[in-house]
């Protein structure tokens, strides 16, 4: 798997992301509950009673005590007409959060793939320190070797033979460690990416980390915030169309069946009672808000505040991102400066690296001289491949902050 590989995989099974996921279809629905009380209610309504002992005749419309089975049927309309645009701004305001919602998930995702990368990269950095202590290692054994024969022809001490032997014991342990941490370091990626734990190594490839976007693209933090803005506007005029008169036209159409229950009753037949029972009506409601104990005054209040702190938001936002992208611009100038000195470090150790082992293999250097000069080119060698990663994940924050994504599609 390559980097970009982990990051499509992250994008789709890191669990953070399926609960965004979740979320926005949550918020689908909000959108949609928000745009159902713009709309007409219909209902159909029927009702069944049975009346015995003294009752109503229905027929006559006076008090007898036979037995009545009755039935009512109805469909009733509502349609809302004015309500001070409350139900409108709040459909706006839930098309908004939509969009917010959008955003929040993109910051998330993008969260997750900064981590990708890092745990990625932290992956490749312990792989080149196993390598290199394995290849220390077998250097360190051959060493080994060589000092007991130097020792056996008399030109070695047994000295220098009991240091190599710790020298090369360190190296076991040194390397043990390393290893120990490579492990470490593929469940961390495993982990991000919401790959199950598994014992075999992932098979990643490390290639140059090219974007082809172009970037330019608004960062998200800051979408979310101007649209949390304009969410807060929408609340504010919801709240403040609390204070309108609310219109609205409703109708209905009804009848009802009755039976007189009895040997010696007869009753009219279902289809001329339907015909004779039906009624009808049509009105307009209108409903004005005199008081309402201060509760929609304090609604209004309080989307003040909220758009209040909804700008000083923005504003803070928009500053952070501006210093953020500023501290990764200086971190990868001070990535490649530093890159550059642990090259020339490097260079610098393995031909004092060199000189040393000539000198000890000649028999002018002993066994301290060679671990001291070795750990050093170690050093270097772990300093230029920390520097190198630093330098790439530099690169690709930068990228991020001046518009770039982060995944290849």
């Amino acid at each position: 798997m390559t980097l970009n590989d982990c990051l499509l995989y992250a994008r789709e099974h890191a669990r953070s992301n399926i609960l965004n996921r979740i979320e926005e279809r949550k918020a689908d629905a909000d959108k949609t509950a928000a745009a159902s009380e713009l709309m007409p209610y219909v209902g159909l309504s029927s009702s069944g009673s049975l009346s015995f002992g003294r009752n109503i005749d229905p027929e006559t419309n006076t008090y007898d005590n036979k037995r009545t089975l009755s039935t009512t049927f109805g469909l009733q309309l509502s349609i809302p007409v004015f309500d001070g645009l409350v139900s409108f701004n709040n459909l706006k305001a839930a098309k908004v959060a939509r969009m917010r919602r959008d955003e929040i998930s993109r910051i998330e995702e993008d969260r997750i793939s900064l981590e990708v990368i890092k745990s990625f990269y932290n992956v490749s950095y312990c792989k080149a320190m196993v390598t290199q202590l394995e290849q220390q290692y077998s250097r360190d054994s051959i060493d080994l070797r060589s000092t007991e024969r130097c020792m056996e022809s008399g030109t070695k001490s047994g000295a220098d033979v009991a240091e190599m032997r710790a020298l090369l014991a360190n190296d076991a342990y040194e390397l043990a460690n390393q290893r120990s941490l490579l492990a470490k370091a593929y469940l961390k990626l495993r982990a991000t990416m919401g790959m199950e734990p598994a014992s075999d190594p992932l098979a990643l490839t490390e290639e140059d980390y090219s974007n082809a976007d172009c970037g330019g693209n608004k960062n998200p933090r800051i979408a979310d915030a101007e649209l949390e803005l304009k969410q807060n506007n929408y609340y504010l005029r919801a709240a403040r169309g609390a204070f309108s008169p609310r219109i609205s036209l409703s109708g209905s159409i009804s009848t009802s069946f009755y039976r007189m229950l009895g040997e010696d009753i007869v009753s009219p037949g279902f289809r001329e009672q339907w015909k004779n029972n039906m009624g009808q009506y049509i009105g307009v409601s209108v409903s004005i808000p005199l008081f309402t104990g201060l509760s929609t005054v304090s609604k209004v209040k309080r989307a003040k505040l909220e758009l209040l702190a909804s700008r000083v938001r923005l504003s803070q936002t928009r500053y952070e991102v501006e210093r953020e992208t500023a501290e990764a611009a200086l971190d990868l100038r001070n990535a490649n400066d530093e890159l550059t000195a642990a090259t020339k470090r490097l260079e610098a150790e393995e031909i004092a690296y060199r000189a040393v082992r000539r000198k000890f293999e000649l028999g002018s250097a002993s066994a301290i001289d060679l671990y001291t000069s070795g750990a050093k080119l170690a050093s270097a060698r772990a300093a230029y491949e920390g520097k190198r990663i630093q330098r790439i994940i530099s690169n690709i924050t930068l990228d991020y902050y001046h518009g770039k994504k982060l995944i290849n599609e």
